[in-house]
């Protein structure tokens, strides 16, 4: 098995730098494409792999997944780069309707390019709604926050707003109340953690690891934020961090599954753009949130997740609450990701 290891990239500007001036009204639209590809790249991904590439071809952008940075032993179905493009493609919805765009997205079906997540076409013009504004400005607040949150509820209004995010995308979102959903849930996570306690899912993941001084622009900070940190994995006894995980889970502000009816690449598609829509509409609100996706990474605990969810097929698990810290995460540059429109 190939292990996915992280590449030595160029640095370039940082896309978290981009502002509304790095977007002219006056340009063309594949050069107005490719700036707000800045605003793209900073959708979440898979231990921040950031496994994406663009093709900017006139007034169309096509995503693709770099499969030189899906992870082999923990996603070898590359299901989790997929959603991670989905919401690279959700987020460049957001900038182009924020620069007064409207456009046509699709995503891939089965006879497309077997790499291709979907694209996203220019239309026409008219100015952004109020919600996807509000949407857009929380682009740069969302962040994937690992540490521990604040013992405060979520407000059953917002979880309101945060289904119907989901279900705009094409998904569905289950949040788990009861402690025995709780209590099962920690289970498979810990079940999982276990599972995933070999050689190769533990270099994968250490490869993405990020140390003391090392600024490249991609990957998850090595810092010890404690066992339930997937990183917390490379150091911690899986015992440790069963038991730091069973915690983090019973005392989660919200614990929420996005689901899909399918499970195909449109689906996996599907479910990054309701991810990131719950995302940035709880970054609004002043929430961060990080994930348990470990047992939707092993074949025979994912649908034992749908089971205790009672939706679907499962594609990711996350906590929702008000962090104490608020950490981010670098992105590579946009030559780095952008693919010639021949190429």
């Amino acid at each position: 098995m190939n292990i996915a290891r992280r590449p030595t990239l160029p640095s370039s500007v940082a896309p978290r730098a981009v502002t509304d001036a790095d977007v002219p009204a006056d340009a063309r639209p594949d050069e107005r494409l490719t700036a707000m590809l800045r605003w793209a790249v900073q959708a979440p991904s898979v231990l921040n792999t950031q496994p994406w590439r663009f093709r900017v071809d006139g007034d169309r952008v096509s995503v693709f997944v770099d499969r030189s940075r899906v992870l082999a032993a923990v996603d070898p179905e590359g299901r989790e780069a997929v959603v991670s493009c989905g919401a690279a493609l959700f987020t460049l919805r957001l900038a182009a309707r924020h620069y007064g765009e409207t456009v046509a997205v699709e995503v891939a079906g089965p006879d497309d390019a077997p790499d291709l997540v979907g694209t996203l076409r220019l239309t026409g013009h008219a100015p952004p709604t109020a919600s996807e504004e509000t949407l857009f400005r929380a682009i740069k607040a969302r962040h994937t926050n690992r540490a521990p949150y604040a013992d405060l509820e979520v407000p059953v209004g917002l979880l309101a707003r945060l289904h119907g995010a989901s279900e705009a995308e094409g998904a569905r979102l289950h949040v788990l109340t009861a402690d025995a959903d709780k209590a099962a849930l920690a289970d498979l996570v810990g079940r999982a953690i276990r599972a995933q306690s070999d050689h190769e899912s533990l270099e994968e993941i250490g490869a993405w690891a990020r140390g003391a001084g090392d600024d490249r622009p991609d990957g998850v900070a090595d810092v010890p934020w404690g066992g339930w940190g997937r990183m917390g994995h490379l150091h911690a006894d899986p015992r440790f961090a069963i038991a730091e995980t069973r915690a983090l889970v019973a005392g989660a502000p919200a614990l929420l599954v996005v689901a899909t009816d399918a499970d195909d690449r449109a689906a996996w598609a599907l479910a990054g753009a309701a991810l990131q829509h719950v995302l940035l509409l709880g970054a609004a609100h002043g929430l961060a949130a990080s994930y348990f996706n470990q047992p939707t990474e092993v074949d025979d605990l994912r649908p034992e997740v749908s089971a205790v969810a009672g939706v679907g097929h499962a594609q990711v698990v996350l906590r929702l609450g008000t962090p104490v810290e608020t950490p981010g995460t670098p992105r590579r540059p946009i030559d780095d990701v952008l693919a010639t429109a021949g190429g």
